[in-house]
């Protein structure tokens, strides 16, 4: 069996890569950072309209005078 020196592996590719590093190279970097602003993104909205469909009918209903 043999040893393998202590490393990582990219959290986008996979690739080996040194132990103090996250990605292999800055397209992995980017891919990663523009998959987090697009999940945020998704969260946002999906908040946003959970709100919404939480309000909307309150105030529908609510005695107009």
């Amino acid at each position: 069996m043999t040893k393998v020196d202590s490393h990582k592996h990219c959290i986008v590719c996979g690739k080996t890569i040194e132990e103090m590093d996250s990605f292999c190279d800055e397209v992995c970097e980017s891919k990663y950072k523009s998959a987090q602003r697009r999940q945020t993104l998704f969260f946002l909205i999906f908040i946003g309209l959970l709100i919404l469909m939480l309000i909307v009918p309150a105030i529908l209903k609510a005695p107009q005078g």
